[in-house]
């Protein structure tokens, strides 16, 4: 028989809220920010476990607050060399002379 785990409810309906009443931002306002219909925010308020992630990361920076800490009430994590050698084995690739191009990946801007 498989143990069963507990669902812990997300304390993003409790973080929007305290944001919205600080800021003073009514449910249309948030639902005007990332497009969705006012009863979608109404049911984050209440408990509802967001499905629409996209939407999620719009708020979240549309209000300057970090994914995480707007979803799960945690602090961003700066990421670091030393967290990402906890996480990661070094491995040598190549050696020698070699020219390197990196390039950052970006969203594609919307279109008006």
């Amino acid at each position: 028989m498989t143990p069963r785990t507990e669902i812990l409810p997300l304390p993003f309906g409790k973080i929007l809220t305290k944001v919205m009443k600080e800021r003073q931002l009514t449910i249309q306002a948030i639902a005007n920010l990332v497009g969705v219909n006012k009863s979608v925010v109404h049911g984050w308020m209440t408990g509802t476990s967001p499905h629409d992630l996209i939407a999620i990361g719009k708020l979240s920076k549309a209000l300057g607050i970090g994914f995480r800490e707007l979803l799960l009430g945690e602090p961003e994590l700066p990421v670091t060399m030393s967290s990402l050698d906890i996480q990661f084995d070094k491995q040598v690739v190549f050696e020698g002379v070699c020219e390197v191009l990196i390039k950052r990946i970006v969203p594609r801007q919307e279109l008006d």
